[in-house]
C-alpha cells in the first residue's frame, strides 16, 4: 500500500527543490560554495591553510544561516532585524519600582516582632525577679 506523509501543519510545508533541499537552501550553499571554492584556492597563497580554513569557516556560516536557519519560523534576515530592533533601535529600559503595601506590610511584621521580644525580655526580668525574692 502507498502512504503519502501530509504535513501537521501546511504552513511548514517546503516544497523540496534539489538533493531534498528547499530553493533557498540550495542557493544559499551555492554561494557558500562560489565564495569559499575560490578564496580558498587564492587565498592559501597568502596566508597558510589553517588561517583560510577559520577564515573560510567564519565567512560561510553566516551565508548558510540565511537558508538553513529559522527561529520561531522567522528566517535569518528577520530575526537579525529583531535582534538590532531589540538591542539598539527600541532597547527595553527596565526600572524597578518599590511596593509599599509591602514595604509596610513588612514594617507592620517587624515591628511585630520587636514587640514580641520586648514583652519577653520583660517577662523574663519578672519572672527573675520574683526568684530573687523567694529566696530571700
Amino acid at each position: 500500500m502507498i502512504e503519502i506523509k501530509i504535513p501537521k501543519e501546511i504552513t511548514d510545508y517546503k516544497e523540496k527543490f534539489l538533493f531534498g533541499l528547499t530553493i533557498r537552501q540550495f542557493v544559499s550553499a551555492v554561494a557558500a560554495l562560489a565564495v569559499c571554492i575560490p578564496l580558498f584556492i587564492f587565498g592559501k597563497d597568502y596566508l597558510s591553510e589553517d588561517v583560510i580554513g577559520w577564515v573560510i569557516i567564519l565567512i560561510a556560516i553566516p551565508i548558510f544561516a540565511f537558508g538553513f536557519f529559522k527561529y520561531d519560523g522567522m528566517p535569518f534576515e528577520k530575526f537579525l532585524g529583531m535582534i538590532y530592533r531589540q538591542k539598539w533601535v527600541e532597547p527595553q529600559k527596565r526600572v524597578y519600582e518599590e511596593l509599599p503595601v509591602f514595604w509596610s506590610c513588612r514594617e507592620e511584621i517587624i515591628e511585630d516582632r520587636i514587640a514580641h521580644q520586648l514583652a519577653e525580655i520583660k517577662r523574663g526580668k519578672k519572672l527573675s525577679k520574683r526568684k530573687d525574692g523567694a529566696k530571700h
